[in-house]
Formats: C-alpha cells, sequence, structure tokens
C-alpha cells in the first residue's frame, strides 16, 4: 500500500483476470474431490453501506478503492432489467432478507474478490448509488411505489420524508460466503455452475403448502399427483416437481367454492381457502372428492370435444390455437363441463361447441383479452366465465347463469390483518 502527496494511502489494485483465468478451464468432471474439499470457506456479515464502498475494483484503475471484482470470465452479463434492480433495492429498503454473495479470494491480491454468486445484486447496488452516466430510478415497486417511484438515489436521500429508507438499506446486514485458497480456476467455475443450476424460485404451492399443512393441503398434494386426468391436462407425465398441478386444482377448488368471494388476490385468495378447507375438513371431505370426480369428468369431456387443443387458447389473429396450457382456459371449460348434464349436451353438439368457442375469441375482443388477463382483475376472471357460459348455453341449445355452478360448502380463512 502506497501513500499520495497528501499522505492517504490507496490500494495497489492487480488484478488481471489473465493472470488467475487465462488458462482455458478444466472440465468440472477433471476436478478431485480433494482438490474441492482442500479449499477454506468461511462466512462474514458486511453490512450494505460497507459492500457499496468495495464495489467495483477496477483492475486497470490503480486508485480504485473497491476490493470487489464483480466480472471474472465465467460471470454473466447484466442480465436484471430495471424493475428487477428496482425491487432488489426495495427489499432492501424494507429490511427484507436478501441471498447472500458468494465471492472467490484472489490468489494473487488477498482481500481482493471475485463475484461468484450476487453479480446482479451488486450491479443494481453499484447503478442505483454510483450510476454513470445516471443513476438508477426506482419503478415497479410493489409496496413503496407511492412514495420513491421514478426518484434515484439522490432524490430519495435529500428528501426529509424518505432518507429514512436510504439509512435503512445501508444498515442492512448480507452474509457473505467466501472461497479461499481454490486450486484451479474449474472449481470456482463448478461452484457458479452449482449455484445457478440450484437458484430455482420457489413456486407459490410450494411455500404455501409449508406455511398451511393440514388436510386439505394433503388432499391437494396427493390427488393433483395421481389425477391422471388432470395431469393430461397440464401436459405432464408425472406429478409437477414445482407443485403447479397441486395449484391448479386447489385454484379450481377455490374458484368452485369461493368465486363470488375472489377479490383479485390470487396468492391471497388460495392461502384463504387453504386455510378454510384445512380446518373444516372433516365436514367437507365428502363433498371434496365429488368435486374431484366432476373435475376430472369436466377435463375428460373437454378433450373429447377439443382433442389436442384441450385447454389451450385460441388466438383469433392467427387463426390457430397456441401451444400452451391456459389456465384460464381451464378455468371456463372445467367451470361448465363439471356439470354431467351440460356435459353429456356439450358432447352430443362438439362441433357446435368447438365454432362456439372459435367464433367467441373471434368476434369478442374482450373475451380474447379476459384469456391472457391478470389474475388481479377479478372481472377477468368471472367475465371470462360469464361470456363463455352464454356462448356454450346457444350452442347446446340451453340457457347457462355462471352462477348456477357455484357450490359454496368450503368455508374460506379470514383474511389475516
Amino acid at each position: 500500500m502506497d501513500a499520495d502527496e497528501s499522505g492517504a494511502s490507496k490500494i495497489e489494485i492487480q488484478i488481471d483476470s489473465d493472470d488467475e483465468f487465462g488458462e482455458s478451464y478444466e472440465e468440472p468432471g477433471q476436478l478431485t474431490a480433494e482438490q474441492v474439499q482442500g479449499s477454506v470457506i468461511y462466512t462474514v456479515d458486511w453490512t450494505i453501506g460497507s459492500v457499496i464502498e468495495q464495489i467495483d475494483a477496477d483492475p486497470n484503475d490503480p486508485d480504485s478503492q473497491g476490493v470487489i471484482f464483480t466480472s471474472p470470465p465465467f460471470q454473466r452479463r447484466t442480465a436484471w432489467n430495471n424493475d428487477r434492480q428496482s425491487l432488489y433495492i426495495e427489499s432492501l429498503m424494507l429490511g427484507l432478507p436478501v441471498p447472500p454473495l458468494v465471492l472467490a479470494e484472489s490468489l494473487i491480491n488477498p482481500s481482493h474478490f471475485y463475484v461468484l454468486d450476487g453479480k446482479q445484486r451488486l450491479t443494481a447496488l453499484k447503478n442505483f448509488v454510483k450510476g454513470d452516466p445516471e443513476k438508477l430510478k426506482l419503478r415497479g415497486l410493489e409496496l413503496l411505489g407511492d412514495r420513491i417511484s421514478g426518484k434515484d438515489f439522490d432524490e430519495i436521500r435529500l428528501s426529509t420524508d424518505t432518507r429514512r429508507l436510504i439509512q435503512t438499506m445501508y444498515a442492512q446486514p448480507i452474509r457473505t460466503i467466501v472461497v479461499r485458497n481454490w486450486r484451479t480456476p474449474a472449481l470456482l467455475h463448478l461452484i457458479f455452475s452449482r449455484l445457478n443450476k440450484a437458484s430455482v424460485p420457489l413456486a407459490s404451492h410450494e411455500l404455501r403448502q409449508a406455511l398451511y399443512p393440514g388436510q386439505l393441503t394433503y388432499f391437494i398434494n396427493k390427488e393433483s399427483a395421481e389425477s391422471r386426468p388432470l395431469l393430461k391436462a397440464r401436459r405432464l407425465k408425472d406429478a409437477d416437481t414445482r407443485l403447479r398441478d397441486a395449484e391448479t386444482l386447489l385454484r379450481y377448488v377455490g374458484f368452485k367454492t369461493n368465486l363470488n368471494k375472489y377479490g383479485g388476490d390470487l396468492r391471497d385468495f388460495l392461502d384463504r381457502v387453504l386455510r378454510g378447507g384445512n380446518d373444516h375438513y372433516p365436514e367437507i371431505e365428502g363433498e371434496l372428492r365429488d368435486l374431484l370426480a366432476d373435475l376430472e369428468r369436466a377435463i375428460e369431456t373437454t378433450f373429447e370435444i377439443f382433442g389436442r387443443t384441450a385447454f389451450l387458447r385460441f388466438d383469433a389473429d392467427r387463426a390457430k390455437y397456441m401451444p400452451r396450457f391456459n389456465v384460464a382456459v381451464f378455468d371456463l371449460m372445467t367451470w361448465y363441463f363439471s356439470d354431467p348434464r351440460v356435459s353429456a349436451l356439450a358432447v352430443d353438439k362438439a362441433e357446435q361447441v368447438v365454432e362456439a368457442f372459435e367464433e367467441l375469441c373471434r368476434s369478442n375482443a374482450t373475451f380474447s383479452s379476459f384469456l391472457i388477463s391478470t389474475t388481479k382483475r377479478s372481472d377477468a376472471v368471472n367475465g371470462r366465465i360469464d361470456l363463455w357460459g352464454e356462448a356454450l348455453g346457444r350452442a347446446i341449445g340451453t340457457p347457462l347463469r355462471s352462477e348456477d355452478f357455484l357450490l359454496p360448502f368450503l368455508p374460506i380463512a379470514a383474511r389475516k390483518a
């Protein structure tokens, strides 16, 4: 460490990617267990404020004060868009837990670090606090949008109404895992690869089943895994490891029993359905099993009528069905075909039913938009069921009212404060 004329010390940065990563990578398969186990791994807790000061080490600038080098050869380029960066900043401002950083200490310059996992998070911080040429302006926020949407770091920091958010962010601790004494770049490549293979976001129902264990939770998970018609509808050969089949069944049960109480927040709604069902399971078990049988009949009816295009969305502009399971189409088909009388009439007039669906997609822009609308709009969920009921009723020659197909036997839990 040298001193300049003012007496202030400066770090002599000599990180050069060619020094430590110039050789071709060894394939991970060529690594031995001893090479992996011989590394030293330890953890340290830094604050976000201290991390910000260490971004970014510049291998070409001897005056650089940073010690974290974010771009080793195996790292991705910046991948997060503005909204995702903004949500990370919002999490820090709210004090929410965030994933740890994983660093590898330079062999050439001890106490300098390469980022194995966390580059996108560090880049978001750098863009927000030090952005060049412009600092990140926050947008797409979920909880703080009314206070700081469209503002950058300086605007938030200098306002008496919002500066506390910056202070909270700077004080937020972040766990950091450091790898030392690595013997080959192949090990770092292996760690990076394993971290990214493991970074699968938790699906909604995976979290929900953990939060609300009980008999209905068990019923939903078990029956969805064993229902061949449901797996067929979702184009799954086996039970889904991410529990999307289970969430589809829970969604059907929830809408069929409590659609009139749906307010536009699907996750909250399904949570409340599951809690209510767990609390009252012994009273409703018989109705649930009947409901499952009705669902499976509805699925088979849909396939009998639509064939390979069952539960796909018809795109009027392209005049074809889009090759992806559409849960909105699933909602409206199973709503009516779960009734044995409607199912039988629809099978008898299968051609008319298919034409009615395609014509509704062609002639009614509102209906078409409802098939791709977010579930945050309760009018879209109810609207597509109502509109399809009218068209289906004309096709099979009998009026259909959506409210007549509601089966309100499952008490929904109260919304938590």
